[in-house]
C-alpha cells in the first residue's frame, strides 16, 4: 500500500532543490524500511551522496541528520558519515543514535555501538540503560554495564549514576561493591557545589551536590557496605535527613511511587505540563488535544504562524528549509494525524502552503501509516536580529509547586521579569534537543547539546523574557 505514495514522493523530491531533495530522500529511505530494506539502503546512499555534494550550512546540517537516519536504516554506514563540526553536540548525538537504533529494532548494531564506544566523554549512559532493559542475554547486559563503568572512570559523567544505581545488580556482588566504593570516593574527593533537590512534595530539601549524589546511590551503599553507610549518615546531616524519610533511598522512593499507582489504579501518576512562550504552549496543547479528538485544524493554525515567521520578508529564516521550526511542526502534526486518523489525515495536506513542506509532511504521514516510530529532527534558525532581540525557541517542561524564592547555584535570586514569580528547583524546561533540566542551574546552557537559551518562558504567566533578566541580587 505504501509503494505508490513513496514513488510519488520520490518523483517530487527529484524535482526539488538539492538540499530539499537530499533531506526528503533521507526520510523516504526510512519509510522504505517498512517495505523493502534493500531498496531503502539504495535510497539512503543516493541521499547521502546528494548531501555530500552540497556546501556550507546545508551540507553540515544534512550530514548530521544523515547519521540519525543511518541509525534507523543502515547502522553499519555510520562510520562513513562524518560527525558534525560542533563537538559540543556529540554527547547529545551519541544518545540520539542509540535511541534511534533501539526504536528501530537494531539491537545488534546498538550493542556494538555502545560496547565499542571509544570516547568516554560521549558515552551514551542514559540510553545504555534502556539497552540493558531490552537485552535478553545476561552476559550482554553485564558487558554493557562494564563498558559504562570504564567510560565513567574516564569522564566522571553524572549520567553514569542513574545507570549504575538502577542496574548494579547485574554485576557480581564484589564487583558492584568495588564500583560503589569508587563512586563514593570520587564524590567525597571532588569539590562540593550548591544545588537544590526536593523530595516528598518539597518537604525534603538537599542543597549539596555531594550529599545528593550520596543519596542517589544510598540504596546500593546500604546493601553492600553497612559500615560505610553508617559512617556517611553520621558525617552528612542532609543525607541523614533524607535517609530518615526514605530509609532505602531511591528504592524507597520507587516503592512509594508503585504503591500510589496501585492505589490509584493508573499506570502512571501525574500529567503532562508544558512551559514556554504563550504561543508555544498553545501549539503543544493543540497537538495533544488533536491526538485525542482527531481535529488537527488548530495545531495546523499554529504551524502556519511559525511558517510566517520562517518566511518573513524582513527577517527570513536562512537555515535549510528541512530544519525550519515550521517544518518540524508540520512533520509532528502529520505523524500524529496519521497515527490518529490513518489515511484520512490526507485531507489536511492542502493546508500546508509550501510544496517542500508538504512533501516533508507527507513522508511523516507515511511513516505513521507504516507503523514506524516518530523520528525527531533538529530545528535551526538563522535570521537577522530584529530590534536587538534574541532568537526564539520553544521549551516544554514539568512544573511543580514551591513557596520559597528560588536561587541559582551562584546565589542569585531568580524571578520572572514579567510577573515576578519565582520558580523552584523542581521545575523543568525541555531543550529543543529533548534534554530536561532546570535552566537556571546552568544559566540557560543546555547540558546535553550546549545550546545557549537567550529567552526563557515563565511557567506562571506563559510569557518569555531574556534569560539574563531573570536574575536579581544575591
Amino acid at each position: 500500500m505504501l509503494e505508490d505514495p513513496l514513488a510519488r514522493m520520490r518523483e517530487q523530491a527529484a524535482r526539488s532543490q538539492p538540499a530539499v531533495r537530499a533531506a526528503a530522500m533521507l526520510r523516504i529511505a526510512r519509510v522504505q524500511t517498512a517495505v523493502d530494506r534493500g531498496r531503502a539502503r539504495i535510497t539512503f546512499e543516493m541521499a547521502l551522496e546528494e548531501a555530500r555534494r552540497l556546501a556550507g550550512r546545508d551540507r553540515d546540517a544534512l550530514l548530521e541528520q544523515a547519521r540519525w537516519v543511518a541509525a534507523a536504516v543502515a547502522p553499519e554506514l555510520l562510520e562513513t558519515i562524518p560527525a558534525g563540526r560542533n563537538g559540543s553536540h556529540e554527547q547529545f548525538n551519541s544518545e540520539m543514535l542509540v535511541r534511534i537504533m533501539l526504536d528501530h529494532g537494531q539491537m545488534d548494531a546498538v550493542f556494538e555501538y555502545v560496547t565499542c564506544h571509544g570516547d568516554p566523554s560521549t558515552f551514551p549512559f542514559r540510553h545504555a540503560g534502556n539497552l540493558m532493559l531490552l537485552l535478553e542475554d545476561a552476559g550482554r547486559r553485564v558487558e554493557v554495564l562494564r563498558c559504562a563503568v570504564q567510560a565513567w572512570r574516564g569522564s566522571w559523567e553524572d549520567g553514569f549514576l542513574w545507570l549504575f544505581s538502577s542496574q548494579w545488580k547485574v554485576l557480581p556482588e564484589e564487583e558492584a561493591r568495588e564500583v560503589m566504593r569508587e563512586i563514593v570516593q570520587v564524590t567525597l574527593r571532588l569539590p562540593d557545589s550548591p544545588m537544590t533537590a526536593t523530595y516528598d512534595e518539597g518537604e525534603l530539601r538537599i542543597t549539596s551536590t555531594r550529599e545528593h549524589t550520596l543519596f542517589q546511590v544510598w540504596h546500593v551503599v546500604l546493601r553492600l557496605d553497612g559500615q560505610l553507610a553508617r559512617s556517611l549518615i553520621a558525617r552528612y546531616e542532609q543525607l541523614a535527613a533524607a535517609v530518615r524519610r526514605y530509609p532505602k533511598g531511591m528504592d524507597s522512593i520507587r516503592e512509594e511511587g508503585e504503591e500510589r499507582r496501585k492505589k490509584s489504579g493508573d499506570s502512571c501518576v501525574g500529567g503532562v505540563v508544558m512551559s514556554g512562550s504563550g504561543r508555544d504552549l498553545n501549539s503543544m496543547r493543540a497537538l495533544l488535544q488533536a491526538s485525542k479528538d482527531g481535529d488537527f485544524g488548530p495545531p495546523i493554525e499554529h504551524a502556519l504562524e511559525s511558517y510566517e515567521e520562517d518566511t518573513a520578508v524582513d527577517s527570513p529564516n536562512e537555515a535549510p528549509k528541512a530544519f525550519w521550526p515550521s517544518t518540524g511542526s508540520f512533520r509532528s502534526i502529520f505523524y500524529s494525524a496519521g497515527k490518529r486518523l490513518g489515511r484520512e489525515a490526507e485531507i489536511y495536506l492542502d493546508r500546508v502552503p509550501d510544496d517542500d513542506l508538504r512533501l516533508f509532511a507527507q513522508i511523516e504521514l507515511a511513516a505513521a501509516l507504516a507503523g514506524l516510530p516518530e523520528l525527531q529532527g533538529l530545528w535551526q534558525q538563522y535570521r537577522p536580529r530584529r530590534g536587538g532581540g534574541s532568537p526564539r525557541g520553544s521549551v516544554r517542561g514539568g512544573m511543580l509547586g514551591g513557596e520559597e524564592p528560588f536561587r541559582s547555584p551562584d546565589g542569585a535570586l531568580v524571578r520572572c521579569p514579567r510577573c515576578s514569580a519565582s520558580p523552584n528547583a523542581r521545575e523543568r524546561w525541555v531543550c529543543r534537543c529533548g534534554h530536561v533540566w532546570n535552566t537556571f542551574h546552568t544559566r540557560g546552557l543546555c547540558p546535553a547539546c550546549r545550546y545557549q537559551w537567550e529567552v526563557t518562558g515563565c511557567h506562571r504567566c506563559g510569557e518569555e523574557s531574556p534569560h539574563d533578566e531573570w536574575y536579581g541580587a544575591s
